[in-house]
């Protein structure tokens, strides 16, 4: 008798952990749901870019431009929203790349261009932040382009 209460006791746990688990689920689904149909395209392109370089580089974690620390290594996802050069007789390559909560400039020196970077183009850069000038600049980053 003794071992039927137990187990009665432990067949209601286990109950009340699946519809704990299913509540949670539901919860997921309905957060999912309503980010996706109040997301804008670029917030949701940058989503998924930040999910596909987590897939590919696991425990390098994709930041939002306005978190990061500068002095700090950081891996973020962004649009480039302009290109340009720094001056004529230094080659240095400067590009901003924007994102939903800010935007930084990255910098590579020695470089006038590189193939397949423009203006709308999303890509994930990898390297330290610094702030020696009057905006968040990242040089000479690993970076990967992600499809148009």
């Amino acid at each position: 008798m003794a071992e039927d209460s137990i187990t009665q006791q432990s067949s209601a746990a286990e109950a009340s952990t699946l519809s704990v688990s299913s509540k949670e689920g539901a919860v997921g689904f309905v957060e999912r749901a309503w980010r996706r149909l109040t997301e804008s395209s670029h917030e949701r392109l940058l989503r998924e870019s930040a999910a596909d370089h987590l897939r590919r580089h696991p425990g390098e974690r994709v930041l939002d431009i306005e978190s990061c620390v500068p002095g700090e290594e950081v891996t973020m996802a962004g649009s480039v929203t302009s290109v340009g050069n720094l001056s004529e007789e230094h080659p240095a390559l400067e590009i901003e790349l924007s994102d939903t909560t800010g935007r930084i400039f990255v910098v590579w020196l020695g470089r006038r261009r590189i193939p397949g970077i423009h203006v709308g183009r999303r890509m994930v850069i990898h390297g330290r932040l610094n702030c020696v000038s009057e905006h968040p600049t990242v040089f000479n980053p690993r970076y990967e382009l992600l499809p148009d």
